[in-house]
């Protein structure tokens, strides 16, 4: 199989095939790149995920259906240590890529899933998420503000006009995210479904709907995986035995709003009570009780998706 490795950056793709090393604007569309891809019909496209800026890459990889590896960005630079290169260029950076490829690439090959819905869903959520952090920054100054008597009454007024009209973008943001689903049939029921569960709102529901459609051939542990609550162990030897812990590596987005869920789970949901009364009456910390209660709120509603059931009490007798 052919193999392509192109070093992503803000305004150009570096690409490198094993025979010469090519530019391509990183511009709205890619196509440029798509047309010397669809002369290479087959390869493999080998990258690193670099937050914006691989956006359009990723697009196109996932409507043109073409096989794509995406390399860990933490894994490069000990690719690097272990080529013994000392350089650290785009055109060396394309150059590993594609070595990478060709050794393992093939094994991590992968095509993207192309949800429009979910990308939107995600859209709205992040501009919900922007207007929610400057609303509390302006409270926060509002309510330092209000304690200086120097400070004028126009001045707090400004700043309260300012917070509705943050309160008003964030409500927008929401209600579009909740109009773009209402017009899948589909997915309305699965928002409907999450909502069910006691202690996911909204937001964790959209959260996760956007999710499950992203991975949608996504087994329970690659969910899991995919959201970051995966254990990691650290142990050499006798001498080095580090505490297990949560990966960290996925999505941070999900993660927080299935921890913020747990507060609410924790009283509410019966399986989450469950699970956090234990570990907790078993000596664990509060954080480690609620990030496994988290991971088991992730699985619920994982399962209902698949099932597109609503949450059962399981202590609650069928009639």
């Amino acid at each position: 199989m052919h193999c392509i490795g192109v070093d992503v950056s803000k305004q150009e793709l570096v690409t490198f095939d094993g025979k010469r090393e090519r530019i391509f604007p990183n511009k709205h569309g890619l196509a440029e790149f798509g047309r010397f891809l669809k002369r290479s019909a087959g390869a493999l496209v080998v990258f690193e995920p670099t937050s914006t800026y691989s956006r359009r890459l990723e697009t196109l990889c996932r409507t043109e259906r073409i096989s794509c590896c995406q390399l860990n960005p933490r894994v490069v630079p000990h690719l690097r240590q272990v080529g013994k290169g000392r350089s650290k260029t785009d055109s060396t950076d394309a150059e590993l890529l594609y070595r990478y490829g060709i050794e393992r690439g093939h094994s991590e090959a992968e095509q993207l899933e192309n949800d429009a819905l979910a990308e939107s869903i995600q859209a709205r959520l992040a501009c919900y998420r922007v207007a929610q952090k400057a609303r509390v920054s302006y409270q926060n100054v509002l309510e330092a503000l209000s304690q200086d008597p120097a400070t004028s009454n126009m001045l707090l007024a400004e700043l309260r006009a300012e917070i509705a009209e943050l309160k008003r973008k964030e409500k927008q943001h929401l209600d579009a995210a909740q109009q773009l689903v209402e017009e899948d049939e589909q997915a309305a029921q699965r928002l409907a479904a999450f909502l069910s569960i006691p202690g996911v709102g909204p937001i964790t529901a959209l959260t996760l709907l956007a999710l499950f459609r992203k991975y949608a051939d996504a087994n329970r542990s690659q969910i899991v995986a995919l959201a970051g609550f995966d254990p990691i162990q650290f142990q050499s030897g006798t001498s080095v035995h580090g505490k297990s812990r949560i990966s960290k590596r996925g999505n941070r987005e999900v993660r927080k709003r299935l921890f913020e869920a747990t507060l609410s789970a924790a009283r509410y949901n019966p399986s989450i009570r469950a699970i956090y009364r234990r570990l907790k009456e078993g000596g664990k910390p509060d954080k480690v009780a609620r990030i496994a209660a988290a991971r088991k709120l992730l699985l619920i509603a994982h399962a209902i998706y698949e099932s597109g059931e609503s949450f059962r009490d399981p202590n609650q007798k069928e009639a």
